[in-house]
C-alpha cells in the first residue's frame, strides 16, 4: 500500500489542475482548524478542494501538498492502519518536510471506517493544515463535529445557488438591459426545472439532464 500511495502523491504533485470557476464559498485556506466540506455528491466539494490547491501553488512548493481521493479504485479495500502508511510513504520520498508545514487534502474521507482517529492524531503531532470532504449521506456535519471534538471547521456545499449559476452560464447580470433580463428569466427557467448540479450545465440535451439526475438519485 505504501507504493501506491507514493504513486498517488507524486502523480497529484506533476498533475496540472483544471480551470476553475469560483463559488460564492468563503473557505479559509490558513486557520488552525481542520476544515471539513459536507455535502452531496457531485456538489463540488473536489473543485472547492482543488481551488484551495491552487492557490497554494501559487505560493508554496507543489511537494508540500498531499492530496488523496479515497475513492480512487487502487485503494479499494483500505482500512485505518494503512492511513498511517499514507504519511509515511510521503515524508520517505521528502523527508526534509518533516520540519515544514504540509497541507494534507484528504477527500471522500469516509470511505475509511474509523478515519477520525487517523486525522485526530495527525492534527495533534504533524505540522500540518487538514481539509477533508465527506458525502453527506454518510457523514453528518455533527458527526464529523462529535468525532472531531471541537477541532474543525465545517461547511456545507450545496449545488449552486442562481446567481452562481448565472455566472456559470456566463450570463452577465444588468437589470436595466432587457437583454440581460430575458437571459436572465431563460435561466432562471432552467435552473427551476433542472437545479445547480453542475454538469447539467454543459449538457444540451434535455433526456440526458433527466437520465444525469435520475442516476444522482
Amino acid at each position: 500500500m505504501k507504493d501506491i500511495f507514493k504513486y498517488i502523491i507524486n502523480e497529484f504533485i506533476e498533475r496540472e489542475l483544471p480551470d476553475i470557476k469560483k463559488r460564492d464559498m468563503d473557505i479559509p485556506l490558513y486557520s488552525n482548524k481542520i476544515i471539513s466540506l459536507i455535502g452531496i455528491r457531485r456538489s463540488g466539494k473536489t473543485y472547492l478542494l482543488y481551488d484551495l490547491i491552487k492557490r497554494l501553488r501559487k505560493k508554496i512548493s507543489r511537494e508540500n501538498i498531499i492530496y488523496i481521493n479515497f475513492e480512487d479504485d487502487r485503494l479499494f479495500g483500505i482500512k485505518l492502519n494503512n492511513l498511517n502508511e499514507m504519511i509515511e510513504a510521503y515524508f520517505e520520498m521528502f523527508p526534509s518536510k518533516r520540519s515544514e508545514k504540509i497541507y494534507l487534502f484528504l477527500d471522500e474521507i469516509q470511505e475509511v471506517e474509523h478515519w477520525e482517529k487517523f486525522v485526530r492524531r495527525i492534527y495533534d503531532t504533524v505540522d500540518a493544515s487538514i481539509f477533508i470532504t465527506g458525502s453527506s449521506s454518510k457523514l453528518l456535519g455533527k458527526e464529523i463535529s462529535t468525532s472531531l471534538r471541537g477541532r474543525t471547521l465545517s461547511f456545507e456545499v450545496f449545488p449552486l445557488s442562481f446567481q452562481e449559476f448565472l455566472r456559470f452560464r456566463g450570463v452577465k447580470i444588468n437589470l436595466h438591459s432587457l437583454k440581460s433580463l430575458s437571459f436572465i428569466k431563460n435561466s432562471l427557467d432552467e435552473y427551476l426545472k433542472f437545479g445547480g448540479f453542475v454538469e447539467i450545465i454543459s449538457e444540451d440535451d434535455v433526456r440526458i439532464k433527466h437520465r444525469i439526475l435520475q442516476d444522482y438519485i
